[in-house]
């Protein structure tokens, strides 16, 4: 009777992995359709050749992408840490060693969400401030362009 029951038991489980491991893939499908259109290696060249305002303007779309995505994930980091801050702490010794910082505090708490929540904000905001610079570029050699 018993092993019966841990068949149907460990089938569930199966059942249930196997739905969550089919539907992280294709969210991680759509997470990457939304990634930014340049690659490194495309950026890298680009920084260091862009002289029309052609290649400014793909500059500033692409650090407008980049700071639309991670403004996104500082959103999730924000709604994970205020879903967790209404939890009870987890006990610090019941943790195993794989959920602790190196810190030794645990990675699955309000101020580990936050913390990425405000390295995402910033680094949003540095992204914002490339992409109007690349814009500036390229509307003054425009300017430039038809004063010739």
């Amino acid at each position: 009777m018993n092993n019966n029951r841990y068949k149907v038991a460990r089938r569930k489980t199966l059942a249930v992995l196997s739905l969550l491991l089919f539907s992280l893939t294709i969210v991680s499908g759509a997470v990457a359709d939304t990634s930014p259109s340049l690659t490194k290696k495309e950026l890298k060249t680009l920084l260091a050749t862009a002289k029309t305002p052609a290649d400014h303007a793909r500059l500033a779309a692409y650090y407008r992408d980049t700071a639309q995505h991670l403004r996104a994930q500082e959103q999730e980091y924000s709604a994970q840490a205020a879903s967790l801050a209404t939890q009870p702490a987890a006990v610090e010794g019941k943790c195993t060693r794989s959920f602790l910082s190196k810190q030794g505090t645990s990675c699955n708490s309000a101020s580990h969400y936050s913390y990425f929540a405000k390295e995402c904000a910033k680094k949003a905001k540095d992204a914002e401030t490339l992409a109007a610079q690349q814009q500036q570029l390229s509307e003054a050699d425009q300017v430039a362009q038809t004063q010739k």
